[in-house]
């Protein structure tokens, strides 16, 4: 199965050439222009198999839908990458909470807690625009992303007093960071969907098994800190809604996530960003 690199396409120079843009343009201009090349991008991704293999064989189109359904679902993913870009220039989004009592219940508390969260919307731009000024919130992420994007997103996560832990592969020092954070009463959030080692969990997904990565979920086993799972929804050009909900950290965790981003994922197929073999088996 193929790893995921973890890492926003582009040069660096691309990458800073496109938050200058979006500065002196409207967000919506720019989703436009991106159709001139989309398709061609979507023609030359190798990744894009595997996008055309979900909507094909895991959700029943035939192959003609699971073409347009690819083209769709990579201008979703345009869009989010396009709104983060356009945070670094200085826009703002506004962030809606559903179930805010078991959110902000959570965050005023003196315990820590954990949040898993997946590739479902774009988690990032809650953590950009959803303050939690009664703790502080540190993101375990890939460490290994480009210059551009790591120093834009530590600028703008400094505003909301959200740290990152970053994690490299063969690298365990975020292992000890994540007791610290925890210990002190603060909130741990990190990725469920991605793996990006050889330690992986079995669980039955849309037909087929899948492997999800065993870290975060063997991390909310052993140190039995409360867990939310977290959604961050686009809902238009200037708004994201943020579903939550109680998760218990269990044997059966692992299940329970994939059954739940299972639902999320047929729910909102456009926004769920799988854009690499997430099956060990072709089924």
């Amino acid at each position: 199965m193929q790893n995921w690199s973890g890492q926003t396409g582009g040069t660096h120079w691309m990458q800073r050439a496109l938050v200058s843009i979006i500065r002196k343009t409207d967000i919506r201009f720019v989703y436009g222009l991106m159709h001139l090349w989309l398709i061609w991008y979507v023609l030359v991704r190798a990744n894009e198999r595997h996008g055309a293999y979900v909507f094909h064989r895991r959700r029943g189109r035939n192959r003609l839908q699971a073409a347009v359904d690819v083209y769709r679902s990579f201008y979703h993913f345009g869009q989010a990458i396009l709104d983060r870009f356009a945070a670094y220039a200085g826009e703002t989004f506004e962030v809606e909470v559903e179930n805010r009592e078991l959110y902000y219940g959570r965050v005023t508390e003196p315990q820590g807690f954990v949040m898993l969260f997946s590739h479902v919307g774009n988690t990032e731009m809650a953590g950009y625009f959803l303050p939690t000024p009664d703790k502080q919130l540190h993101i375990l992420a890939y460490g290994g992303e480009s210059p551009v994007v790591m120093k834009h997103r530590q600028e703008m996560l400094a505003r909301n007093n959200i740290g990152l832990i970053p994690m490299m592969p063969n690298d365990m020092t975020h292992i000890y960071r994540i007791s610290e954070v925890l210990q002190a009463g603060d909130i741990l959030s990190m990725a469920a969907d991605r793996r990006m080692g050889d330690h992986t969990v079995s669980c039955p997904f849309m037909g087929a098994e899948a492997a999800f990565p065993a870290g975060p979920f063997r991390i909310c086993q052993t140190l039995k800190q409360p867990v939310l799972l977290v959604f961050v929804i686009k809902q238009n050009h200037r708004t994201y809604r943020v579903l939550c909900e109680q998760l218990e950290p269990s044997r059966t965790m692992a299940q329970q996530f994939a059954r739940r981003l299972e639902e999320m994922a047929r729910t909102y197929p456009y926004q769920w960003f799988n854009f690499y073999d997430f099956w060990d088996a072709k089924s």
